[in-house]
C-alpha cells in the first residue's frame, strides 16, 4: 500500500475554501446578526409600552404576591415636599420606566407601618436592606442574623442614652446574654438574669404551691376525671391527679397561655360556701362590693320566703327551715322574728368568706366598720416584653422540661426554663432547632404600632391605586 506523507495530505486541502460560498456559514452570518436585531428590538418595544416583565429580577415575595407585574407600586419617584407621588391607574402607554427607581423607604410605609426599633439607636438601614424582594416566593420578615449583628455585635447609642440590653451579641449560642425578668423591689422594678436564682421573686399577691396541685388524690380530681373536664386529669398508680393543662391553657393564638380563671379552673374544688349550714349557697367570686350585694339579695330573698304564712309549716321545707334558720329568722317556735336585723348577719357573713376562704389564695385585709380589701393578683402576662415565644411547636415536650413545677410550693418560685434549656434543642448545627435572631425576636417595636384602621379600602387594593387620602368614609 502506497505510504502518504505530510506533505501529500496537505495538498488535499482546498486553500482558497472561505472564499467560496456554503449554506452553513451563510446561516451563520444571517442568525447572528439577526438575532441580536430582535432582542434589541424587543427591548426597545417593551420600554416603549411601559412593560416591565422584560426588566424584574424575579418573582415578588410572597406578601406581595397581589401587585404582581405593577412595578409602578413600589418603584416610583418622589413627590413634592419629599412625599410620594401617588400611584393611580395610568394608561399603559404613559407609565414612566419605574422599574428603574430604588425602592425607598416612604414607598413600603404607604402600606406598611413600621415603627423604630429604639429610641436611642444610632443607626437605621433602610427597608430594603432588610427586606430584600424577588428572591422567590420567600417571607420577608425572615431575616439572616447578619441584618440584627451589623448593630448588636458592637452596639451603640445616642450620647446620653443608656444601654439597656447586651452590647456584644453575634448569636444565639455567642454573646446572648441568660433571659431576665422584671422584678419587684420596692417601689422600683428591675431587671433580673435567670441564673441568679437567689434574687428572682414571683411578686404575685397571691399564694399558690404547684406541688400539692400536682400530687395524687387532691380533693375534687375523682368528680373531674368523670367530667368534661377529664383531659386535665392524669390516672396514676397512686390515684388521679391534676396535669398542667388543667389550669394552664393555649388562648386564641394558640401561642400564649390564657390567664387562669377561678370560674373555670378553681371552683370544682374550691366552693365559697359562707356557712357550712348551707352547703349548696356560694358567693361570687368577686370584689367585696359584690361579695356584700350579693349576701343582702341572699338575706332578703330568704326573708321574704320565710315570711309567708305557711312557708314553714310544710314538713317538705327542710331546705327553707334550715336557711330561715341561719340568718336569725327562725325562734325556736318556728315562728318568723320580724325584729332580726340583716346588716349583722350580712357584716358577720362578708368577714367570714374573705377570712376563711378568700384569705386562702389571696391577700386580703380586714378592718372593722369597713369593706375588706383584696389586693390585687399582680400575675405577670407576659414574662419576657421584649421576645415573642409560640407553644404550638413545642407541645411535642412535656410541660415540666421547662417549667419545674413539681418541686415548687411558693409563689415567688420562677418557674421559667433559663437559655440553657433552650439551647438543648436551639443548638448549632443542621440536625438541630432553628435559632436565628428573629425565631423570638422583633424589630418593629410592637408598642408604636398604628392601630388597625388602615389607610385603604378594597377597590383601592384590587386596582392598584395606593394612594392613602383617596379613601372614602
Amino acid at each position: 500500500m502506497p505510504r502518504y506523507t505530510t506533505k501529500g495530505r496537505a495538498k488535499r486541502i482546498k486553500l482558497d475554501y472561505l472564499q467560496r460560498s456554503h449554506p452553513f456559514r451563510r446561516w451563520k452570518i444571517i442568525l447572528t446578526i439577526a438575532v441580536p436585531a430582535v432582542a434589541v428590538a424587543w427591548i426597545v418595544a417593551a420600554t416603549v409600552r411601559g412593560d416591565p416583565r422584560l426588566y424584574t429580577s424575579g418573582p415578588v415575595s410572597q406578601g406581595h404576591a397581589m401587585f404582581g407585574l405593577e412595578c409602578r407600586l413600589c418603584h416610583r419617584p418622589e413627590g413634592a415636599q419629599g412625599r410620594l407621588a401617588p400611584v393611580v391607574n395610568e394608561p399603559p402607554t404613559q407609565r414612566g420606566p419605574t422599574f428603574r427607581l430604588r425602592v425607598s423607604d416612604e414607598a413600603c410605609l404607604t402600606c406598611h407601618d413600621a415603627p423604630a426599633h429604639n429610641a436611642s439607636q444610632t443607626f437605621t438601614p433602610a427597608c430594603a436592606t432588610c427586606h430584600v424582594e424577588h428572591k422567590g416566593r420567600i417571607q420577608l420578615a425572615s431575616m439572616s442574623d447578619r441584618k440584627c449583628t451589623q448593630c448588636h455585635d458592637g452596639l451603640k447609642t445616642k450620647p446620653g442614652a443608656s444601654a439597656t440590653f447586651a452590647p456584644t451579641i453575634r448569636s444565639f449560642h455567642s454573646g446572648h446574654p441568660e433571659f431576665a425578668v422584671s422584678v419587684k423591689d420596692g417601689a422600683r422594678t428591675r431587671r433580673v438574669p435567670l441564673d441568679r436564682a437567689s434574687e428572682l421573686k414571683d411578686a404575685a399577691q397571691i399564694s399558690f404551691n404547684h406541688e400539692f396541685h400536682l400530687e395524687p388524690g387532691v380533693r375534687g380530681v375523682d368528680e373531674l376525671s368523670a367530667g368534661p373536664e377529664a383531659r386535665g386529669v392524669t390516672k396514676t398508680p397512686a390515684g388521679d391527679r391534676l396535669n398542667c393543662g388543667y389550669c394552664h391553657q393555649p388562648d386564641d393564638s394558640q401561642a400564649y397561655m390564657a390567664p387562669v380563671r377561678f370560674a373555670k379552673h378553681c371552683v370544682a374544688c374550691h366552693a365559697l360556701d359562707f356557712d357550712p349550714r348551707l352547703p349548696s349557697a356560694v358567693v361570687p367570686h368577686d370584689t367585696p362590693r359584690m361579695v356584700r350585694a350579693f349576701l343582702r339579695d341572699f338575706f332578703a330573698t330568704a326573708a321574704e320566703e320565710c315570711r309567708k304564712p305557711g312557708a314553714l309549716q310544710d314538713g317538705a321545707a327542710t331546705e327553707l327551715r334550715r336557711r330561715c334558720q341561719t340568718i336569725g329568722l327562725v325562734k325556736g317556735d318556728d315562728r318568723p322574728d320580724d325584729g332580726a336585723a340583716a346588716e349583722p348577719w350580712i357584716a358577720t357573713q362578708l368577714t367570714t368568706v374573705f377570712k376563711q376562704n378568700c384569705s386562702f389564695c389571696h391577700r386580703v385585709s380586714v378592718a372593722p366598720g369597713r369593706l375588706p380589701e383584696v389586693a390585687a393578683t399582680a400575675i405577670p402576662t407576659r414574662w419576657f416584653p421584649h421576645s415573642r415565644f409560640d407553644h404550638r411547636p413545642h407541645r411535642v415536650l412535656g410541660c415540666i422540661e421547662c417549667h419545674q413545677t413539681a418541686r415548687s410550693r411558693e409563689t415567688t418560685d420562677v418557674l421559667l426554663p433559663s437559655i440553657k434549656t433552650c439551647r438543648d434543642c436551639h443548638r448549632q448545627g443542621a440536625d438541630a432547632a432553628r435559632s436565628s435572631c428573629v425565631e423570638c425576636h422583633y424589630y418593629h417595636e410592637k408598642a408604636l404600632e398604628r392601630n388597625q384602621d388602615g389607610p385603604f379600602a378594597i377597590r383601592d387594593l384590587r386596582q392598584r391605586r395606593l394612594d392613602p387620602g383617596r379613601r372614602e368614609p
